[in-house]
């Protein structure tokens, strides 16, 4: 968008969540930084579509939505599962759109670079036992233990667990923006180490931030992270030059001013669902 100095961030879940996690940071962020969360099949605004449990079909569903709501620059963010998500967006954004992200922020996972043993895959595992692995680890998603909640949470944790297990990165996939790599000070599953790998995906600086808590510290250290994204992504607005004598802006020879652009994402509250993309994501802009 022409002289709009805005940012759009798309956000990515964490294993088992809907995209609505991220609702609350919209409001706090305004509108410098216009958070989109990206939702997946089986869950959010979508409990009737299956959760996909294979990487490509899943990318070839929201893929286009992202392609199509970058009208201003953007970034990405994405906790656990959601980091995966958000790096391969990223990778093939680049690939196939020639659009680079002005940050990618991977928060909670180091790279997956290759496929999980049998005897440590969980997605297959019964609910029990499939809970108790990932309580020693702290990674029961919010959900996952209420009753009411449990029959949606469980079958959308075990297809993001299947995409994560049969996950093998293809090296070409290095992006040409900065990474933020993020891990929670309290998390015992990802260490440092682990974030520092992502050095590995990108071509431009890799910044390893510590955050206070555990493994789902953006749910518990939002302004933390909000603070974060504001330094990184909040840029300065561009008065137009005006004409001597107070006149009107100036506008350079052989130029057409425009208004805002048409389409999703320049002003509504939600973004429509396509009858042909059943499970297109919702928007939300502060």
């Amino acid at each position: 968008m022409s002289g709009d100095p805005s940012v759009r961030l798309f956000c990515l879940p964490f294993e088992g969540a809907s995209a609505g996690v991220y609702l609350p940071w919209a409001e706090a962020l305004g509108t410098s930084v216009v958070v989109t969360p990206v939702e997946l099949p089986g869950r959010g605004r979508h409990p009737r579509t299956r959760p996909c449990g294979r990487l490509e079909p899943l990318l070839a569903e929201i893929i286009p939505y992202v392609a199509r709501m970058r009208d201003r620059p953007f970034a990405l963010y994405g906790h656990g599962f959601g980091a995966l998500l958000a790096y391969e967006i990223a990778a093939r954004l680049e690939w196939e759109y020639d659009a680079v992200a002005e940050r990618l922020y991977v928060s909670g996972a180091g790279v997956p670079h290759r496929r999980a043993a049998p005897e440590h895959a969980l997605a297959q595992l019964p609910d029990a036992e499939l809970l108790r692995r990932l309580g020693r680890r702290g990674r029961i998603p919010p959900g996952a233990l209420d009753p009411l909640r449990a029959p949606r949470v469980l079958p959308a944790l075990r297809a993001d667990l299947a995409v994560l297990e049969a996950y093998r990165r293809d090296p070409r996939h290095v992006v040409h923006c900065p990474v933020t790599a993020m891990g929670g000070s309290e998390d015992p599953s990802v260490t440092g180490a682990d974030l520092a790998g992502w050095r590995r995906c990108t071509r431009r600086p890799l910044r390893v931030d510590t955050v206070t808590g555990g493994h789902y510290f953006p749910l518990t250290a939002r302004w933390e992270l909000l603070d974060t994204f504001s330094r990184d992504l909040m840029r300065p607005r561009v008065r137009a030059p005006r004409a001597v004598g107070g006149g009107r802006p100036l506008v350079p020879a052989g130029s057409v001013p425009r208004g805002p652009a048409a389409g999703p994402g320049t002003g509504n509250k939600s973004c429509p669902v396509s009858p042909a993309s059943p499970s297109w994501p919702a928007e939300v802009t502060a």
